[in-house]
């Protein structure tokens, strides 16, 4: 199992096994987060936060809740507005401990454009 965490340990979020790559997307909202995106759906991941310590913004065309640490500020995770329980939720790969976090390797994915891996 692997954890990640934000700063201040409010929000944990426990993974069974790591994706194979995380992605990194230079849309006008990943770019400026700085995220490294992990992949799963909903019931592939365990969430636990604090009362009163998460806080979304949803933006555009309103389908991704990116979530956010209210104590540190850290962005841990986007979902789908959809709640089913196979439904996308990214975690951001930043939250991981720093040696698994490095081993994983990155894609990059032009959201800014053409909506396709640039590799």
């Amino acid at each position: 199992m692997f954890i990640a965490t934000c700063h201040c340990q409010n929000v944990r979020i426990e993974i069974q096994e790591l994706p194979v790559t995380v992605t990194s997307c230079n849309c006008s909202l990943c770019r400026r987060y700085g995220a490294r995106w992990a992949y799963f759906s909903r019931d592939q991941v365990r969430l636990e936060a604090e009362p009163g310590t998460l806080s979304n913004y949803c933006w555009g065309d309103r389908f991704i809740d990116f979530w956010h640490c209210t104590v540190c500020g850290c962005l841990t995770h986007y979902t789908s507005v959809d709640t089913e329980p196979g439904s996308r939720f990214a975690v951001n790969a930043r939250m991981l401990p720093l040696e698994v976090m490095e081993s994983l390797p990155v894609r990059h994915f032009d959201g800014a454009d053409t909506w396709q891996y640039l590799d």
